[in-house]
């Protein structure tokens, strides 16, 4: 059963006592078993409070705590900070916070309710996203100590700005930690490497992914020194001099992933992965080379005897060849892996196919999704049942609003697209190209005039799960007012920032109440009046976060002057401008608010976390 229906079921129906005598005679064990299954914050919210029965066992019985801060209001993250996690801090297994667009500052927030993790005893994953800050981290790391229990550590997506200490710190804490199993790591601090070696052992790290951190190869055994249990490696290499380098892994290595961008990596891997006889699983981006399946055949007989997966990427621009040339390369490149070692004993299968003249080829697996919009212009497989509506069901992501239109001469369909960049009018034909949009969730429309309402009304019909919807305008238009009739009930988040259109009071008043507005929990939108993001923000009943870009008049697109010291000058008035507007809405909306300048979005932004 699905969080939303037991909170509908114990909570909004008029019932709780009666549902909550119900629940009493249960045994504890299968409540305790169901608690299980819900997110910390969903727990709380709907048991706590039923009766004196269920709050024991919330806090004084149930072990498994597990909260996952992403999307999440402020005033529910206030609520679970101030009220329940000093109760229960140690019965927290998993943490996860998010610095991201809708909950910014939500780590400093934290730490301004709770300023050690000291009681997080039981702690055994933390997951840390979309930080700014470099102190942030240090301030989390310095806490970490405490975490004797931490196995599972995550960083992701975030460039660090203001470093004072630099990246060697950050990396030696982490190594330090004495149980950390695994440890996913993506962090970018401006002016440093992408990456520190550690300069202490860690005995317990097993699974290291660092997908965007360059390391060179010679880095690579070192690496392996400072961490001699590992089982799992997936890494970014850097050009750099090989020359017979051989890798030195620890014995327990049995997955490699890494992308690698080198030219000249086509000649040297038969001497890298020599001494990798333990690898069981084998993943390899591999950008500006192509190496045939003879050499591969070679490498995996000779030096990985028991390899049992391999995923192969490989890409090579020839801009000065024929469609003619790169045809016959393909051929040739795809008939290298059509021996029986492949086809047979491994029944491993590829895809060759020229694009933008780019030659492609990887292998066939179920999950193996296109993120870009590719049309092959030729194509070569070497599985039997492999055809072009294969290729097109592992498109997942639409980013050109012109794809959907240059499919439209052939006879395939897609059916798992997740996010859908799409230009009205749309072509009738694209409804029988695009067969259900059951798995879309993110949704930008261009072009957009109320002439075609009814046909995005169909769009929005036929996508159950949709959840975000943009609007972009290739240039500014009037405002359309079908904007405010369109329906569709797992929208959540909608952005207006594309529409180059600075709404007035009126307009947002017709929004707030709009079937779309009603439901909508992030808005991103241009005002031209700053009562107006009051209104905003008192109206919309289900927001939790509100970008605002709001200029007074001062449109920083045209801060282009003649001079350095009038482009400082405007600088600094509309700093000033910004500064005040943060300051005003501080004193007209509750002081439980989160009011921000958001670098998330540029100096004319303005966050607001409800």
């Amino acid at each position: 059963m699905s969080t939303t229906s037991l909170y509908t079921l114990y909570r909004i129906r008029n019932k709780e006592e009666t549902k909550a005598m119900l629940l009493e005679y249960l045994p504890n064990e299968i409540l305790l078993t169901l608690f299980e299954y819900f997110n910390g914050i969903d727990l709380l919210q709907t048991f706590y409070g039923l009766n004196s029965c269920l709050n024991h066992l919330l806090y004084k019985q149930f072990q498994l705590y597990c909260f996952n801060f992403k999307s999440i209001s402020k005033c529910t993250f206030d609520l679970i900070c101030q009220q329940h996690l000093p109760f229960i801090a140690n019965k927290v297994i998993s943490l996860t916070f998010s610095d991201y667009h809708d909950t910014p500052k939500q780590m400093n927030l934290f730490f301004s309710y709770i300023p050690s993790l000291h009681r997080f005893t039981q702690l055994q994953s933390l997951t840390l996203s979309n930080i700014h800050s470099y102190d942030t981290v240090v301030q989390f790391l310095n806490e970490c100590h405490y975490l004797y229990n931490l196995i599972h550590l995550t960083f992701c997506f975030y460039s660090l700005l203001n470093s004072s200490g630099g990246l060697q710190l950050i990396i030696d804490k982490i190594w330090s930690l004495p149980k950390l199993t695994y440890f996913h790591f993506d962090i970018r601090i401006e002016g440093q490497p992408t990456f520190c070696l550690p300069t202490i052992i860690s005995s317990s790290l097993k699974y290291l992914y660092l997908p965007k951190s360059k390391l060179q190869w010679n880095q690579v055994n070192r690496l392996f020194h400072y961490a001699p249990e590992l089982k799992h490696l997936s890494m970014l290499n850097e050009p750099s001099v090989l020359d017979n380098y051989i890798l030195l892994p620890p014995p327990g290595l049995i997955k490699l992933n890494f992308y690698c961008p080198d030219k000249s990596i086509a000649s040297k891997f038969d001497t890298l992965l020599q001494n990798m006889s333990n690898l069981c699983y084998l993943y390899i981006r591999i950008k500006h080379s192509l190496i045939n399946g003879y050499k591969w055949e070679q490498i995996i007989r000779i030096h990985l005897s028991k390899l049992k997966i391999f995923r192969l990427r490989m890409n090579k621009a020839f801009f000065n060849n024929s469609n003619i040339q790169l045809e016959k390369q393909v051929d040739n490149l795809i008939n290298s892996f059509r021996s029986s070692f492949w086809i047979n004993e491994q029944q491993w299968f590829f895809r060759c196919f020229t694009w933008n003249k780019t030659i492609v080829l990887h292998t066939i697996c179920s999950t193996c999704n296109y993120h870009e919009s590719i049309i092959p212009a030729y194509w070569q497989s070497t599985f039997p049942d492999d055809n072009q509506q294969q290729f097109y069901n592992e498109i997942t992501s639409i980013h050109s609003d012109t794809f959907l239109n240059e499919l439209l001469s052939l006879n395939i369909c897609l059916s798992n697209i997740d996010h859908l960049t799409i230009k009205l009018p749309i072509n009738e034909k694209i409804w029988s190209i695009v067969s259900n949009f059951n798995r879309l969730r993110s949704l930008t429309v261009s072009s957009h005039t109320d002439t075609f309402q009814f046909e995005l009304q169909i769009l929005l019909d036929r996508a159950p799960y949709l959840q975000t919807l943009r609007f972009e305008q290739d240039v500014s238009l009037p405002l359309h007012l079908s904007l405010f009739n369109y329906r569709n009930t797992s929208v959540c988040e909608l952005s207006l920032f594309g529409c180059d259109y600075r709404f007035n009071e009126e307009e947002c008043i017709l929004f707030s109440r709009s079937p779309l507005g009603v439901q909508c929990e992030v808005l991103c939108i241009e005002v031209n009046n700053r009562e107006t993001i009051i209104h905003l923000v008192k109206h919309m009943i289900k927001l939790r976060a509100l970008h605002v870009h709001y200029d007074d008049g001062m449109n920083w697109k045209n801060l282009k002057m003649k001079t350095a010291a009038q482009f400082d000058e405007c600088y600094k008035k509309a700093r000033q401008m910004i500064d005040q507007l943060v300051q005003w809405l501080k004193d007209h909306l509750p002081p439980t608010y989160l009011v921000i300048n958001d670098p998330h979005y540029g100096n004319n932004v303005i966050s607001i976390w409800i």
